[in-house]
């Protein structure tokens, strides 16, 4: 009964959020010139660009503000599906009403009202299709910044131009380090330490570049960049992300090491500081790219060897695990503006596995420092680069200096007390009088206190969520100091995101629902899976998949970032991986729907061999003695996991020509969403844009 009461309460809320989202876009229309007040502080003009009002709105709604799309997804809907009746059983009577009600749903869903006016649709095109600027979230504050292209490029080019950092590559060595990892893997298959399956999961039958870009630093003069790199998709990314599993446990496990700004405050509650004592923090310059790499593979394996639970997490061995790492460490090629680089020192950027490293030799190198120092720090608690320290002021110079001597490649800056306050993390740490120490939220300079849009399309729990952790924070950090002050500035700063007073009123009813629905009696999920946000249509799939014992989570989709935010090199179709593709004949209406996990470029290749008997299309060219417009093929849709991409390509084979596939793809789609297959609110093009 409870649980009946708490879905109720759900739906109408929910109803509720639309009316209230439609009468906020019908105000928004009629006041289509009004900006935020915040609009200086969100939005960055940094180009030669002159934004419109209707430009300004939109970018001011934030990069993670989602867009209400046109369309339904249905593509998405039906991989989700068929990923439940993965779940359930492909034969079982409840798969078959499963997919039996969702194509219901489908084929009568329409999408939401549009969350933005006309103006800004257009306006969002406009940016879109505009190739003379870059559009960027700021590198701390959210802000969303706008430069000219030609600045971005010479920004990020002035980087790569340090010679001591970088080193420009006159080829491209990803065959070489894929071979190399290959046989790594065939090793330790036929040694029994891996399993086939975790073998083909290592395995790169992807072989994107690694993509360097920048984000703009705009708190300081001439708006340098911070270099990342992606490395999505590339070769080392899977085998990171197994060896990271594996030596993430190491981490983490000193005095000095903190885990976020809730664990600051708990250690600090106890502790005193004396009047010739100060408060100073301590910053690494450039951490990753500064980490030696060989001395933290010689740390992490002394780790690896003294750690008795090692053969609970994995069956390699230390040299095995070291092997894997040291791979991925020294991996560190990367592509920016069509030419390609080698980071000399330090660990891989965007690798899983940095982070971990520069974090374990941090903690090697804090022991050895606080121990060897003639007068060691009273307080030292570190986060990645960032340390915070309790010492006697007469030894500030000698410790900073101490520290500074001990590896060349590190080097630290500090930053002093002001006025009896230092900032760390979030919080800001105050001395009393009493030698004790008070907490607060801290907010740098560059924070715009800019949140998630309440028109956004998300569900109004995701929204209710950013309440709830804005609260919890203030709830945390904040020990003695009167709560309300703080209060009353999140209200202010979501009143200017559009959240309305009732909003608060749904989020505390919110957190009493949540703590009762603890206590209910809930059958165990059968599994769990990812569906699309469509306001109206997600809830409806949902719950027929709840029923069945199907736990599911929302994805926002066409988000303003996945519309404007493109700093990274494209990948060029032909070399795509994960693909369904398209091929067609120059002479007659023949086509064909494939799909591969290897590049788009290697499998066209198998379909020229004119030898190849178990390609329709190659068949079809010697029989006919037709041309195949290899230079035409489309990329229809993109999915890395083997599962999904099946389904894609069977959706797609109904979708569109496909005269010449044998059969109708390796998933066995039920005719059920034929209609709806068929019906106008069809969601794919006939291709995706280039990555």
């Amino acid at each position: 009964m409870r649980g009946e009461h708490f879905r109720c309460k759900q739906r109408h809320i929910e109803k509720y959020q639309k009316l209230q989202n439609k009468s906020t876009q019908e105000t928004e229309t009629k006041n289509s010139d009004e900006l935020p007040e915040n609009i200086d502080r969100w939005v960055v003009n940094l180009s030669d660009k002159q934004l419109t009002v209707p430009e300004k709105k939109l970018l001011a709604r934030g990069l993670n503000f989602v867009v209400t799309s046109s369309h339904v997804p249905v593509d998405e809907f039906i991989v989700c599906t068929e990923n439940a009746v993965r779940i359930l059983g492909f034969n079982s009577p409840a798969s078959a009403e499963l997919r039996a009600k969702t194509a219901g749903i489908l084929r009568t869903a329409k999408p939401p009202v549009s969350n933005i006016s006309r103006e800004e649709r257009t306006a969002l095109k406009d940016l879109k299709a505009d190739k003379t600027i870059s559009i960027l979230p700021a590198d701390k504050g959210r802000a969303t910044v706008v430069l000219n292209k030609q600045d971005y490029l010479d920004k990020a080019q002035k980087l790569l131009d340090d010679q001591n950092t970088y080193e420009r590559l006159t080829k491209d060595p990803t065959s070489q380090y894929k071979t190399k990892l290959v046989n790594i893997l065939q090793r330790l298959l036929k040694d029994n330490v891996i399993t086939y399956p975790e073998k083909r999961k290592l395995h790169p039958t992807s072989a994107d570049t690694p993509k360097f870009y920048g984000l703009p630093k705009i708190h300081k003069t001439e708006v340098p960049l911070r270099p990342i790199v992606s490395c999505m998709g590339s070769i080392s990314y899977d085998v990171a992300r197994f060896i990271a599993d594996i030596i993430g446990p190491l981490a983490g496990n000193t005095p000095y090491h903190l885990k976020n700004s809730l664990e600051l405050v708990e250690k600090l509650s106890t502790v005193k500081i004396e009047d010739d004592e100060v408060l100073i923090s301590y910053d690494v310059s450039a951490l990753f790219t500064s980490t030696p790499v060989d001395q933290s593979i010689t740390i992490i394996r002394d780790l690896l060897e003294m750690d008795d639970s090692l053969y609970e997490r994995s069956n390699l061995n230390p040299d095995q695990v070291i092997e894997l790492l040291t791979f991925c460490l020294k991996t560190t090629y990367f592509q920016f503006n069509e030419c390609l680089y080698r980071q000399r020192e330090g660990a891989a950027m965007g690798s899983l596995v940095s982070p971990i490293v520069a974090n374990l030799f941090m903690e090697d190198f804090e022991d050895r420092a606080i121990k060897t120092a003639p007068h060691p720090p009273k307080v030292w608690y570190r986060y990645v680069d960032d340390s915070f320290c309790i010492i006697k002021s007469a030894h500030v110079d000698e410790f900073t200096h101490h520290i500074n001597s001990i590896n060349g490649a590190i080097k630290f800056t500090t930053e002093p007390e002001v006025n009896n306050c230092i900032p760390m993390l979030d919080t800001l740490i105050t001395r009393q009088p009493d030698g004790s120490l008070t907490c607060g939220v801290y907010r740098k300079p560059t924070h715009t206190d800019q949140y998630l849009n309440f028109g956004s399309h998300h569900r109004l729990q995701h929204k209710l969520g950013v309440i709830r952790t804005l609260t919890h924070r203030a709830n945390t950090i904040i020990i003695r100091e009167d709560k309300q002050q703080e209060m009353n500035h999140i209200k202010q700063c979501l009143h200017q995101c559009g959240y309305e007073p009732w909003v608060f009123a749904v989020s505390d009813n919110k957190e009493k629902d949540k703590q009762k629905a603890k206590y209910q009696n809930r059958p165990p999920a059968k599994g769990s899976v990812v569906i699309p946000y469509v306001q109206g249509v997600s809830e409806t799939v949902a719950r027929l998949f709840q029923a069945k014992g199907i736990r599911t989570h929302y994805k926002p989709v066409n988000s303003v970032r996945q519309n404007l935010v493109a700093p990274k090199d494209k990948t060029a179709s032909e070399q795509r991986s994960g693909t369904v593709y398209h091929i067609t004949c120059e002479d007659c209406p023949a086509a064909y729907v494939g799909e591969s996990e290897r590049t788009l470029s290697t499998r066209l290749t198998e379909h020229k061999r004119k030898s190849n008997a178990s390609s329709p299309v190659s068949q079809h060219a010697q029989a006919a003695k037709h041309t195949i417009a290899w230079k035409d093929v489309k990329v229809l849709d993109q999915d890395s996991n083997w599962f999904n991409r099946g389904v894609r390509e069977a959706i797609n084979i109904r979708r569109h020509p496909s005269s010449l596939n044998i059969d109708k793809g390796r998933h066995q789609l039920p005719p059920v969403y034929e209609p709806v297959l068929s019906h106008d609110i069809a969601s794919s093009s006939c291709d995706i844009p280039d990555q």
